[in-house]
Formats: structure tokens, sequence, C-alpha cells
């Protein structure tokens, strides 16, 4: 019996977008936005690798149900200078950005931003290799074993990375596949490598 199908337009739709532009000397800046009907707001954070800490913070609601009263929280921000990226830090960093004193949606963009600042250590980790090595086929194991080694905060942190999970990730891991990504550019202050 033929299906009645029929396309229907969403009644809601949020976009989140995370970036991470090098800004020179192992520093980093993560740039964080979320956008939907009602809410534009970004979110960003300076971070120095490989402790990840937040040595600057900022956010602006540029649209929101209350755009100045929401922008109020925006000092809320710097409550993230001197933190480390770590376990724990979400709820530390929600509970100072967050809150009735805070934006949630600010908030989940933090929580955005942490997620992706641990994603140098692979940047960094899979950058070291050389080229040939970077475009032979993918070995799950090696990779998994390789992870494992150099980035030790992996560690039981998921199904894939639990160390219970050695075996299986052996046995029946699979091969990395690359997405095709247009990278997003932004002018930023660099910092300059040649000066002491």
């Amino acid at each position: 019996m033929p299906q009645n199908t029929r396309e229907v337009r969403s009644l809601y739709s949020r976009t989140k977008q995370v970036d991470i532009f090098p800004l020179g000397h192992d520093r980093f800046l993560i740039a964080a936005f979320l956008q939907d009907e009602i809410h534009d707001i970004h979110a960003e954070v300076e971070i120095l690798y490989p402790a990840l800490e937040i040595v600057a913070a900022r956010s602006e609601v540029r649209n929101g149900p209350f755009t100045n009263i929401c922008g109020m929280t925006r000092t809320n921000m710097e409550g993230l200078v001197g933190m480390r990226v770590a376990r724990g830090f979400t709820q530390k960093a929600r509970s100072r950005v967050g809150g009735v004193g805070g934006c949630h949606r600010i908030s989940e963009l933090v929580v955005e931003i942490a997620q992706a600042a641990y994603q140098i250590h692979f940047v960094r980790a899979f950058s070291k290799d050389a080229t040939e090595t970077r475009e032979r086929e993918d070995d799950p194991a090696a990779r998994h074993q390789m992870v494992m080694e150099s980035i030790p905060g992996m560690r039981n942190t998921c199904f894939s990375y639990a160390e219970e999970n050695t075996k299986l990730v052996r046995s029946q891991g699979d091969k990395l596949r690359l997405r095709a990504q247009a990278m997003p550019t932004r002018e930023v202050v660099w910092q300059d490598d040649t000066k002491t």
C-alpha cells in the first residue's frame, strides 16, 4: 500500500556554529554563535594551548527577547578568565554565565566553546604526523592508541574512549571518513612569533 507523504515546513530552526582561529604563540580564538528567529547571540574566548586556559572572554546579544536587557549579562563572561577547560568546567562555567543572573543561550555557547577547545588537542596531535602518514589509509586501532597516549584527557570520556572498550575499537573500529569543509576566515590581531 503506497504511503501518503507530503512536504512540511519546520516550525522552528536554530543554527549554532563554533570556529577556532589561530592567534599565534599557541593562543587561539574560539568564537561561537547561535541564531534562530528571535536570537542572535555571540560568545568568544581566547585560550592558551596546551593548558586550555581562558585569557579573555566576551559575549554579545545582537538580538534576543529583550535585547538591551539581555545584553547586560555580557560582563558575566569575564568570570571565565583564568579558568581551564577540563573536567568540571561545564558546571562551573554555567554557574558564572547562566542562571537567574545570566543568559541561558550564552551558557549554551560556552559549553560549545569548551567542547571545541578540546579539539585543539586533536588538531595538534594529527598535524604532528608527516603528510605521508596522514594520507596513508586509516588504521582505527593505531589512531585510537595514538589518541589515548597523546591526549590522556580523552580516557573514559565516552564509549569509544572508555579504556574497557579498547578491544572493541581494535576489532570493530571503522575507518575515519573526513568531510570536506569550507573553513571560515576572520581578521584577527596576530601574536608575532618572532618577538620574545
